[in-house]
């Protein structure tokens, strides 16, 4: 009788690990997916003020839109804005900042965690 019950007992505990090595799995990937989600919220929003910068800014560029996307302080107020609502979400600082402009629009494009971000501002004027 001394044999099965040890049998017993050690299965239990064998169950009993690979339960909670189950439950420490499920955690470690609920973690990874929440923290996934709340990156790429942080890097829409970054975007979108980064956007609003640069639609800010343009009212009062004078050049053409080829000028206006090499502008560096046109890109730095679209960095500032960008990290400060990226921080604000707890997110981590902007990085690989790109501005392009054609003869229609303005895309900005940039990477908050694994997570490339673009938005485009159609341009309401004829500037070469």
């Amino acid at each position: 009788m001394r044999g099965d019950r040890g049998q017993a007992l050690v299965l239990a505990v064998l169950a009993l690990g690979l339960a909670a090595a189950t439950i420490v799995g499920l955690q470690a990937a609920q973690d990874r997916i929440l923290h996934d989600a709340h990156e790429r919220r942080a890097g829409e929003a970054a975007v979108e003020a980064a956007g609003a910068a640069l639609a800010d800014a343009q009212i009062g560029f004078i050049g053409s839109l080829h000028d206006f996307a090499a502008d560096p302080l046109v890109a730095d107020r679209a960095r500032a804005a960008a990290d400060e609502l990226s921080a604000l979400n707890d997110g981590v600082p902007v990085r690989d900042l790109a501005i392009t402009a054609d003869a229609r629009e303005i895309e900005v494009g940039l990477s908050i965690g694994a997570h490339r971000q673009r938005a485009a501002i159609e341009t309401t004027c004829c500037r070469p």
